[in-house]
């Protein structure tokens, strides 16, 4: 499972504080901490009405500065993506293109400019209502960016997660079309905004946790999760394990190891 780490998003209250005073310190440590803890890249929003540009640039050249990870640039806002991508160093994810025509048109000459792997958001002008909305969605963004030259494995579906608390179908719907996306298209990716599902409710980690689990047996491959909660980390690395996902448990062993599981038995115990 590939983790991108969402811990730098400007819809955090502590995340906007920082970026707004330009607290950098505050910004690398969280970058530092989500590598420490396994992810592989680190998902970078910059979302402050007005200011977008300039937080995101700034954003982007702090965590670089602390990490060596790749980033996945989260904007909705084409200007902010084209300020940015200049300054990444190897190659960038975009998060995300949709279905809709005008945020389709206009990000995929990013994508093909920089030459940068991309989250395919099952959406057009309204959230999907669901399982086949969001297959018939995410098929119709595959079949557009590999007609543009995309090819499957710079991809990343996402099924479009919304709070279960908003409807029961969230869910459920969410696990069924990573497994048809993922089977009509061998080699291509799909992915989550995996704190979305519990918006809403009470003890939201122990949904988050749940939900992780869930979608792995159905095949999801990438989530941009918070990799610093060692009990969803946990989870993962033993439903890989429990999957055939990790050969001869190799990488749940290294967990165990890392004392990211249980705590080894004391000396002599």
């Amino acid at each position: 499972m590939f983790i991108i780490g969402e811990l730098i998003n400007s819809t955090r209250k502590r995340i906007r504080e920082a970026v707004l005073s330009r607290d950098a310190a505050y910004i690398r440590e969280t970058a530092v901490r989500q590598k420490e803890a396994g992810a592989g890249m680190l998902d970078v929003n910059g979302g402050v009405a007005g200011r977008e540009v300039e937080c995101l640039t700034w954003l982007v050249n702090v965590v670089q500065e602390a990490v060596d990870l790749p980033l996945c640039l989260d904007s909705s806002d084409p200007a902010a993506l084209g300020a940015a991508l200049p300054l990444v160093k190897g190659r960038a994810m975009i998060n995300s293109i949709t279905g809709e025509p005008a945020r389709f048109e206009a990000v995929l000459p990013l994508v093909k400019q920089y030459n940068t792997k991309v989250v395919a958001l099952a959406m057009g002008a309204a959230p999907p209502t669901g399982v086949e909305d969001r297959v018939a969605m995410g098929c119709r963004l595959v079949d557009s960016l590999t007609a543009s030259g995309i090819a499957l494995d710079d991809i990343y579906v996402d099924p479009c997660v919304l709070p279960v608390s908003t409807g029961g179908e969230h869910g459920k719907g969410v696990a069924e079309a990573v497994s048809q996306v993922m089977s009509r298209y061998p080699g291509v990716h799909t992915s989550v905004g995996l704190s979305n599902v519990s918006f809403g409710l009470p003890v939201r980690k122990l949904l988050n946790q749940t939900f992780l689990v869930l979608l792995v047996s159905r095949g999801l491959d990438t989530a941009i999760v918070d990799p610093c909660d060692r009990q969803l980390m946990a989870n993962l690395a033993a439903a890989e394990a429990l999957l055939g996902r990790d050969e001869f448990c190799a990488g749940y062993l290294r967990a165990y190891r890392a004392g990211k599981l249980e705590p080894p038995p004391p000396a002599g115990g």
